[in-house]
């Protein structure tokens, strides 16, 4: 594998040039990955929010895949919310997906989305591929 390489996944994309996520090594970095198909097109993205925040859980996941991981490898979410108030259903989606409390991820939330239509988006820091099994302590 070349030291550094970019993942792209099917039905998802940013409006500018850049991948889904990047690896470079045993780590894994997103862009950010949000629940619409394309981020300039507002009618990609879901009517509810709920299933705009799956369909980002669903993408990281992809991404996850894409680069020789899943979402067991994640270290970090950082995830935006356009509404503070759409926290409830995160934690929702937050705890089926990641059910043993002693195994999450970290994660911060914070509030405010590049585009309006965007109500939930996130980045994450992944360990994947060998370094994964084997720990990164050179």
């Amino acid at each position: 594998m070349d030291r550094r390489e970019s993942i792209y996944i099917e039905g998802f994309s940013h409006e500018n040039p850049i991948p889904a996520g990047c690896r470079l090594g045993g780590l894994l970095f997103t862009g950010v990955i949000h629940g619409g198909e394309n981020g300039a097109d507002p009618a990609s993205f879901p009517a509810e929010f709920a299933d705009e925040c799956e369909r980002m859980f669903t993408s990281v996941g992809a991404v996850l895949t894409a680069a020789g991981g899943s979402l067991d490898d994640v270290a970090k979410f950082d995830i935006q919310l356009g509404e503070s108030a759409d926290r409830a259903v995160l934690n929702e989606q937050w705890c089926a997906l990641f059910p043993d409390p002693a195994r999450r991820p970290a994660r911060q939330v914070s509030t405010g989305t590049n585009r309006p239509h965007i109500r939930i988006q996130c980045a994450v820091v992944a360990v994947v591929g060998d370094a994964a099994e084997g720990g990164i302590h050179g």
